[in-house]
């Protein structure tokens, strides 16, 4: 009996040391299985931030096809150039932007978002900017004077310390762009010079650009949608007019002509002129063919349009189109009838390019058209 009772008593012992231990193994499991979970959900967490970290570094970024060509030499030099054909995350609503694009800084001006420039190339005395933008950025205290358009201030580019710089055709040279990295190492160097062969496209794009760029898109559309309504107007005039157009550039005693394909091909494609003369070359270079009055005798244009290149530049000398006048050109139907109409050489040749400035061209030859076809 007592041998049973001893058997019994180890056996109780043996139950309870086996379910104590089953215990123990069910409790580690699911002390390992929470300590997963748990593991599981600050993974997620990690990832979930960092996915929101990127998400507000993309939000505060926009990007931007850079593509252009650095030039050897000054514009218009013949050299093998270096493509640019990149694309670079500009920082959004950034307040230290430097522009040398003037007809840029006119579309900045468009959307109200002129107190983001920091300082742009307004020359001696503020003459490079024009009529159009002289009052916008006329204060050297709110905009800092950077010099010339090829001949930058380096120095006080410097002390910006912009983030971005914008360029024009006439600072996408490999000397000029060397000095600005220089100059400006933590910027940005884009260009935004609008292609004649595309030029109102360009605008609007670029337009929109900005527009998105400060988050004012609706403003950007409003412009663009305002400047189609009277490009759209001006093409039906030009089209009823039905006159050949002669489009001269006048440097001093010289002459130009400016052709389809050339540097003002706009106005052929985007306002339906009829060039009156033909070119002898392929294509204009960006200061034109050089022509004599015999060739506008010749091609007896019915509007003249004039753009007076050297009232323009610092260095240039202005020429009236009474230049124009003379024995040789007194059978002219444009001369004859008065359609002779200067523009404004600001925003032709230096400021071209940007809303304001555009506009502004898109307003002159709405008015000459009108003059020229008045009864």
């Amino acid at each position: 009996m007592e041998f049973k009772k001893l058997y019994l008593i180890l056996t109780m012992a043996v139950i309870l040391v086996l379910a104590a231990c089953s215990g123990g193994s069910e409790e580690d499991t699911s002390t390992e299985e929470g300590s997963e979970e748990t593991g599981t959900e600050e993974s997620a967490g990690e990832e979930s931030a960092d996915e929101e970290s990127s998400e507000e570094a993309s939000a505060g970024t926009i990007a931007y096809d850079n593509q252009f060509e650095i030039g050897t030499g000054e514009r218009g030099e013949e050299g093998q150039g270096t493509q640019i054909d990149e694309t670079v995350e500009l920082p959004k609503n950034s307040d230290k932007v430097v522009v040398f694009d003037l007809g840029v800084a006119s579309t900045f001006a468009a959307l109200g978002l002129e107190e983001n420039i920091m300082g742009l190339p307004k020359g001696e005395n503020n003459a490079s900017l024009g009529n159009t933008i002289s009052d916008v950025y006329e204060s050297d205290e709110d905009y800092v004077n950077l010099g010339g358009l090829k001949e930058p201030d380096y120095e006080a580019l410097a002390a910006l310390d912009p983030e971005i710089i914008m360029i024009h055709g006439r600072q996408a040279n490999s000397n000029v762009v060397g000095e600005l990295e220089k100059a400006a190492p933590n910027a940005e160097i884009i260009h935004v010079a609008a292609d004649s062969s595309n030029y109102f496209e360009d605008v609007k794009e670029m337009t929109m650009f900005i527009g998105e760029m400060y988050e004012v898109e609706d403003k950007a559309q409003e412009l663009v949608d305002e400047l189609d309504a009277k490009l759209a107007e001006v093409n039906e005039k030009v089209a009823a007019s039905e006159l050949p157009m002669l489009f001269i550039q006048t440097n001093g005693g010289n002459l130009s002509f400016h052709g389809v394909g050339g540097r003002y091909d706009f106005l052929y494609n985007d306002f339906g002129f009829t060039s009156a003369g033909e070119q002898t070359e392929e294509a204009t270079d960006g200061h034109g063919n050089e022509i004599s009055f015999e060739f506008i005798a010749e091609t007896n244009p019915g509007i003249i349009l004039v753009m007076d290149r050297g009232a323009a530049v610092s260095e240039g000398e202005a020429t009236s189109s009474d230049v124009l006048e003379n024995e040789v050109t007194s059978g002219v139907d444009a001369i004859e009838n008065g359609n002779v109409y200067e523009l404004n050489p600001q925003n032709w040749y230096l400021n071209s390019g940007g809303y304001l400035t555009a506009l502004s061209q898109v307003e002159e030859i709405n008015e000459a058209v009108d003059a020229a076809t008045a009864e």
